[in-house]
């Protein structure tokens, strides 16, 4: 049963499949499968016209980073990747976090996505438009209801984070912006953006869905396991350094 009635949960949840199985190797308290065998066992059933690879990140495509060149301005007092701290690279701490902004319906609605590098714990927020000082309110109420410790954040190019002096002052984070037409030095935050349009496909209209919805959205994917945290969630991961500190 949904967390949120209306919101579209995939019915094959394959990392959690495999965090199962991997739990079982250690303890010895289920069968173990492989998650390759799991994936096999998609695709024969794929070539046979079964639908369950539909239930794959990206459907079981590959990914390919989409590299648009829309045209902006300069963005004033900016600070390039080239400058951010080497300890953001390494993914061994949290707190290094990738901005950025997903569009709705003919560009009339947006997203804010925030995703940590180490963790992959994400928060995201509604935007009723994409104007720089709504960025900043919703930097606002997310520092309001964390408590995550902000060390770095890398955005893109766009107008939208143009005030990026007053998110610094907000998160006491330095922001670093990517070089123009680099997506891939962003890879986190368009992976995190790829699932979350699997519940969002292209052409969602964001002002007819509820910040209940995004509420429960951002709770799924930070609950359900992931593949490069050895089928942990970020939730988890992040209370191990919580424990650790």
């Amino acid at each position: 049963m949904s967390c949120c009635p209306g919101l579209r949960i995939p019915s094959v949840n394959i990392p959690f499949c495999c965090y199962l199985t991997t739990q079982g190797e250690s303890t010895g308290t289920l069968l173990s499968v492989s998650k390759n065998t799991l994936y096999r066992h998609i695709q024969l059933e794929r070539q046979a016209g079964g639908e369950l690879y539909q239930q794959l990140p990206h459907r079981g495509k590959r990914y390919s980073y989409n590299i648009g060149q829309p045209k902006r301005g300069p963005i004033p007092n900016r600070v390039g990747i080239e400058h951010r701290p080497a300890e953001a690279d390494l993914k061994q701490q949290p707190g290094h976090f990738e901005i950025d902004t997903i569009f709705g319906r003919d560009q009339k609605s947006f997203l804010l996505t925030v995703v940590d590098k180490a963790v992959k714990t994400v928060f995201i927020r509604k935007l009723p438009n994409k104007r720089a000082e709504t960025v900043v309110a919703a930097f606002r109420d997310i520092v309001a209801n964390t408590f995550c410790v902000f060390k770095t954040l890398t955005a893109d190019n766009g107008p939208e984070f143009a005030r990026h002096e007053q998110i610094t002052q907000i998160t006491g984070a330095q922001v670093y912006f990517a070089r123009p037409y680099h997506s891939w030095e962003r890879g986190l935050n368009e992976h995190t953006n790829g699932l979350i349009r699997r519940f969002y496909p292209k052409g969602t209209d964001f002002n007819l869905v509820t910040h209940r919805k995004i509420a429960a959205l951002e709770h799924i994917l930070n609950t359900r396991g992931r593949k490069s945290l050895g089928y942990f969630s970020p939730n988890e991961v992040f209370l191990t350094y919580i424990q650790a500190a």
